[in-house]
């Protein structure tokens, strides 16, 4: 079942895109349940699927101890889906029970890759996220 429109127009990383992009994007996406506990990426594993937090809280860890968690709508986890090396940066644990949208790196790739206006505009928001996370990241 697509995700409704008017949820993804309530996230950041799909802020201003018009009506038609949004279209295209809802019936890539899913809708997930996630329990305490439960872990959606492992640091250095293939990045299979792109994350976007609807509800709950997240903890995300990186190398030598760094974390931090992630509890707004909007928040997005999984972007290495879209930038090589295509392999998880961090392990992310949800630590509450939540709910998240969910696209598989495949879709996201082709979507990105057929639509270079579309591409351009999700790409502008994931880079500024990944540049608020390198220091975790990198550990600088």
């Amino acid at each position: 079942m697509p995700t409704d429109i008017g949820t993804l127009e309530s996230l950041d990383i799909f802020e201003g895109l018009a009506y038609k992009e949004l279209e295209q994007i809802a019936p890539l996406m899913n809708s997930a349940r996630v329990t305490e506990g439960e872990v959606l990426t492992r640091r250095d594993d293939p990045a299979h699927t792109f994350f976007v937090i609807l509800s709950g809280n997240f903890m995300l860890y990186f190398k030598e101890n760094r974390a931090f968690t992630l509890h707004k709508k909007g928040d997005i986890m999984g972007w290495s889906t879209v930038v090589p090396p295509f392999k998880y940066r961090g392990t992310s644990v949800a630590l509450t029970d939540g709910e998240i949208l969910t696209m598989s790196a495949q879709e996201f790739l082709r979507l990105i890759q057929e639509n270079s206006g579309l591409s351009d505009k999700i790409m502008r928001k994931i880079n500024t996220v990944a540049e608020e996370r390198m220091p975790f990241v990198k550990g600088e």
